[in-house]
C-alpha cells in the first residue's frame, strides 16, 4: 500500500473516531445518557467476569485432574494423598477481579448520583403530572402510582446507601436494617414496573387506528415513532421485571448470567436510542 493510501486510511480512521467521540460526549452530557451508558457497561462487565470465572473453573478442574492422574501413576496400591491447591493467581484472575471491581464501582456511582439527581427528577415529574395530568383515567392512576412507588423506592435506597457508607449512623442503621431497606426498595421498584406494564398496555389499547385517508408522510412518521417508543419502553420494562424480583428477595432468584443479560438488554436498549438521537443532532 502506498504512503498516500496509508495517509488516507489514517485520516478516515481519525475522522470516524472523532465523530464517535462527539456522539458519545453528546450522550454523556445528560444525566439519562450517563446512566444508560454506565448501566450498559455495568451489566456487560457482569457477563464478562461471570463467563471468565466459568472458564477459570474449567481450567482449575483440568489442573486438578492432571495432578491426580500423575500422582496415581506413581503411588502404590492403598496409598492416598490429600492435597490442597490454591486458585491460580494469573492474568485471568486479575481480569476477573478487575472486571468485578469496576462493575461494583459503577453500581456505587449510579447509586450515589441517584441520591441527588433522582430526587430532583421525581419533583419535576410530579409537578408536571399535577399541572398536565393524563386524560385517560387508568393511565393517570398508573402514573401517580408510579410516582409514589418510585419515590418510596428512592427513599429506601437512599437510606440504605447512605447508611452503608457510614453517613447515617446508629443502632437503627446497622447492616441488618440496611439489607431490609435494600430489599424493600427493590419491592417498590417491582411495583413501579408492574404499574408501567399497566400503563403501556393501556397506551397500546388506546393507540389511534390509521386509516387509508391518513396516509400522509407526517402521520406515518408520527405513528412509527410512537410504536417505536412503545416497543422500546416495553422491552426495557420486561427486562427489568425479573431483575427487580431478584433484588426484592434476600436470597435472590437469578444467576449472574441472567442478571447480566437482562440488565444489558435494558441498558443497551436505552443507550442505543440515545446514541441514534446523538447522531441525528
Amino acid at each position: 500500500m502506498s504512503q498516500m493510501n496509508l495517509n488516507n486510511v489514517a485520516r478516515l480512521l481519525a475522522s470516524r473516531s472523532d465523530s464517535m467521540l462527539d456522539r458519545l460526549i453528546r450522550v454523556m452530557s445528560t444525566s439519562a445518557g450517563r446512566d444508560k451508558t454506565l448501566c450498559t457497561l455495568q451489566y456487560l462487565l457482569i457477563i464478562v467476569y461471570t463467563q471468565l470465572s466459568r472458564l477459570q473453573g474449567l481450567r482449575y478442574r483440568r489442573l486438578l485432574l492432571s495432578v491426580s492422574r500423575k500422582l496415581g501413576a506413581v503411588m502404590l496400591p492403598g496409598e492416598t494423598v490429600v492435597a490442597t491447591l490454591s486458585p491460580p493467581d494469573d492474568k485471568l484472575s486479575h481480569v476477573i477481579a478487575g472486571s468485578k471491581a469496576l462493575s461494583e464501582l459503577i453500581s456505587d456511582f449510579r447509586c450515589f448520583t441517584r441520591v441527588f439527581v433522582e430526587t430532583l427528577d421525581l419533583y419535576t415529574w410530579g409537578k408536571s403530572t399535577w399541572n398536565s395530568p393524563p386524560k385517560d383515567g387508568l393511565i393517570k392512576t398508573a402514573v401517580w402510582g408510579q410516582i409514589w412507588t418510585i419515590t418510596l423506592y428512592q427513599w429506601y435506597e437512599n437510606v440504605a446507601y447512605l447508611a452503608s457508607k457510614g453517613v447515617l449512623r446508629g443502632e437503627c442503621f446497622n447492616t441488618k436494617q440496611q439489607n431490609k431497606w435494600w430489599v424493600w426498595s427493590s419491592r417498590y421498584w417491582m411495583a413501579y414496573i408492574a404499574l408501567e406494564a399497566v400503563r403501556l398496555a393501556r397506551v397500546w389499547q388506546l393507540k389511534p387506528t390509521v386509516t387509508s385517508s391518513d396516509d400522509s408522510a407526517a402521520t406515518k412518521a408520527e405513528t412509527q415513532a410512537a410504536e417505536a417508543l412503545w416497543k422500546r419502553q416495553m422491552t426495557v420494562n420486561l427486562a427489568w421485571a425479573p431483575v427487580s424480583y431478584h433484588y426484592s428477595l434476600e436470597s435472590g432468584a437469578l444467576s449472574n448470567d441472567w442478571l447480566g443479560v437482562l440488565g444489558l438488554i435494558a441498558g443497551a436498549t436505552g443507550f442505543r436510542n440515545l446514541w441514534k438521537q446523538a447522531g441525528e443532532a
